[in-house]
């Protein structure tokens, strides 16, 4: 069982094990501020409990949330994973000069932490936005106001953290790096397009032959051929691999856009997981695009596309 060890006093994050035992803690719940009350007993390990109220079910996800800011805003240093696509570029424990708490970047992005360098550490850029996720991943409109102000940002989970968790055993979290990743770079710009907005299609195999249904540029049709030659996601460009794959990124809808000159990406409406519509600004142009889902099947065979 995972209990709350830290709390706020004075307005600032504390452990259990560095305060007096019971009320003399002077402790408050970082999530709803309530009294807590200090149990240092033999029975169980050390944690806080809300005096006189009901337990607060997310006060131990705000104080990992508190701890892992603390931790980074500390040291300033962390793992800091691979680009993906970016040649060369590997992932290492980063050192940086400042840590900004919850700062508002033009008012439209108030990042966990932001760390700021006086020059390119290894390739990662002079500054790095740090999402700590605990309940709530970077959702997918935030994900496109980073893209859009082209803000480096990774988000480390710490959802997963031991019962017997402690500020030094999600410092080694930090900065191992096993539960850090990428939201976006804009050294991997086409990357990261490709990945949020592409549709996973499955690749099946049948005599020796690979096939594919509803390919965008073939007018949603099965096709099928040998993967090196015929298959028309290679064929289109936007395969990324030469080699079979049972899933394909499939970025077919969009033949015809610069991906590379993409500056915004708005409402976007997916129906069953798969992109059903999308604004963009490409290179100053705006850009409605539509696609037809899957189809489905009436009674008699034919094909119905929504």
């Amino acid at each position: 069982m995972k209990y709350l060890q830290f709390a706020l006093k004075d307005n600032e994050l504390v452990s259990v094990f560095d305060v007096p035992n019971g009320l003399e803690c002077g402790c408050v719940c970082p999530e709803c501020g309530a009294m807590l009350i200090a149990r240092q007993g033999s029975k169980r390990t050390f944690h806080f409990a809300h005096y006189k109220a009901e337990e607060c079910e997310k006060s131990i996800e705000t104080a990992l949330h508190f701890l892992g800011k603390k931790i980074i805003c500390r040291t300033k240093r962390l793992f800091v994973p691979a680009i993906p696509s970016v040649d060369k570029s590997v992932g290492k424990i980063i050192e940086y000069d400042e840590a900004i708490e919850e700062q508002n970047i033009n008012s439209i992005i108030r990042p966990d932490v932001l760390l700021k360098a006086r020059m390119d550490l290894w390739g990662a850029g002079l500054a790095l936005n740090v999402e700590i996720k605990v309940s709530h991943a970077v959702d997918e409109l935030k994900r496109y106001k980073l893209f859009e102000l082209g803000i480096p940002t990774i988000e480390i989970d710490l959802s997963n953290v031991g019962a017997d968790y402690t500020e030094e055993s999600v410092e080694k979290i930090i900065l191992s790096g096993k539960q850090t990743k990428w939201i976006y770079s804009p050294k991997a710009k086409k990357y990261f397009i490709e990945d949020w907005l592409c549709d996973i299609k499955e690749s099946k195999s049948k005599y020796g032959k690979f096939w594919v249904e509803y390919c965008p540029l073939k007018e949603l049709k099965t096709i099928s051929g040998r993967w090196w030659g015929e298959l028309g996601c290679h064929d289109c460009g936007f395969s990324d691999s030469l080699n079979p794959k049972k899933y394909i990124k499939c970025m077919g809808n969009f033949k015809g856009i610069d991906i590379d000159g993409i500056e915004k990406i708005e409402n976007v409406e997916r129906d069953r997981g798969r992109l059903k519509s999308v604004d963009l600004i490409v290179n100053g142009e705006r850009i409605h695009r539509e696609f037809c889902t899957d189809p489905h099947f009436t009674g008699d065979g034919r094909r119905i596309y929504d």
